[in-house]
């Protein structure tokens, strides 16, 4: 039931004001009310839209009022937190501490609209924040109020904005040539099975650190990925973690003939549960120190040869100069070797743990685009002789 009253005291200057009830909620009489209408008429048009959300499950005046600082605290420490992992936790938590409490914290839950996210995402540019940083707190405020929308707090997702386009970098990659000169200078090495297992896998680097000889079926030739190991930033100590970045990173993968045979090749006493990856102290890998580790390792192949011509150094038949890339990189160019020689883009995404396939073309739109110089080629393979019409 719905109540009207014009409660402006000059006549000329009408302010009507809508009375709605929304019935009980513990016992407890749940009213809305809403005043500064012009006429009755738009005081009416509002109580129906307060009573079609009703209808649709969309009015839960006590905690869809609550303060925005409250709901994002409650949501992360009560669902967020308990599907990420130890530093992913510790990301989200600085970006609520130190960018969205701040300035979001005290609108109510159902009063933010898609004017103070504008602002919002506004004031964190005029910040000079990176793009990749703005772009994080962003999908955490959508991700928060996405889960306000679907628990029926708020009736539209106010994230709709205009943003600021993000030019994505390139991606990083070796090609086959440079793969096959390092693995020949590292063979022997401690790096030698890190860098060939992420040649043949692409795994995360933590996901590498974490990979147990228990994780490996040789009768199938399929490597499970079940864990990974963190640096808790906070607690300073190495993690053994079960909990990887997505759901989706829990998968299995392939592998090539070659890198079964190599594993099986030094495995020797080793127990299932002992981690393949090792470092120096035959512990387990710090993904920090691994990927420092191979970034040093192919500085010395950074020079040219006429560099080497002008320091008097004897230069080998073979020399290359490497690009210097980030051990992700290698993840990258298991990608885009795949992606080159044909393999289906379904079938990349699902390998390397993506959320979905819209993240794997995104992140290699740019490799793709450089394959389309190869389709003419690709139609002369398919189609190698064609009637003359005349």
């Amino acid at each position: 039931m719905a109540t009207y009253k014009n409660i402006s005291s000059i006549q000329s200057k009408p302010n009507w004001r809508a009375t709605v009830s929304l019935g009980y909620t513990s016992g407890k009489k749940n009213v809305e009310r809403k005043q500064g209408f012009k006429t009755k008429k738009e005081a009416e048009v509002w109580v129906t839209d307060i009573l079609s959300k009703k209808n649709k499950g969309f009015i839960a005046p006590t905690e869809s009022n609550a303060l925005f600082k409250d709901y994002i605290n409650k949501w992360f420490n009560e669902y967020k937190s308990k599907h990420i992992s130890i530093n992913t936790r510790t990301n989200y938590r600085s970006r609520i501490d130190t960018h969205i409490v701040p300035k979001l914290g005290e609108y109510r839950l159902n009063k933010i609209t898609n004017a103070i996210i504008q602002d919002f995402y506004n004031s964190l540019i005029g910040e000079g924040l990176k793009p990749s940083s703005v772009k994080k707190i962003m999908e955490t405020v959508n991700g928060v109020l996405k889960y306000a929308q679907k628990s029926k707090l708020i009736y539209n997702l106010p994230t709709d904005i205009e943003k600021q386009p993000m030019n994505k970098p390139k991606v990083e990659f070796w090609t086959k040539e440079e793969i096959d000169f390092y693995l020949d200078r590292i063979y022997g090495s401690y790096l030698y099975t890190p860098i060939l297992i992420e040649i043949f896998t692409g795994l995360r680097v933590g996901e590498l650190c974490g990979l147990r000889w228990c994780d490996i079926d040789f009768d199938t030739n399929n490597l499970t990925v079940n864990n990974q190991v963190i640096y808790d930033r906070e607690l300073k100590v190495l993690v053994f973690s079960e909990i990887l970045k997505t759901d989706t990173s829990y998968r299995k993968i392939s592998l090539p003939k070659m890198l079964t045979d190599y594993l099986k090749s030094i495995k020797g006493d080793s127990l299932d549960t002992d981690f393949i990856v090792l470092n120096l102290q035959g512990t387990m890998y710090n993904p920090r120190n691994l990927s420092m580790n191979f970034t040093k390792s192919i500085h010395k192949y950074r020079k040219s040869i006429d560099d080497l011509k002008g320091e008097n150094k004897k230069i080998p038949e073979d020399y290359m100069r490497l690009k210097q890339i980030t051990f992700h990189a290698l993840r990258h160019t298991h990608a885009t070797l795949l992606i080159f020689n044909g393999e289906n883009i379904k079938v990349i995404s699902e390998r390397l743990g993506h959320k979905n396939i819209s993240t794997t073309l995104d992140t290699y739109t740019h490799v793709m685009e450089d394959m389309k110089n190869n389709t003419a080629d690709l139609l002369d393979s398919i189609f190698r002789y064609v009637p003359s019409t005349t």
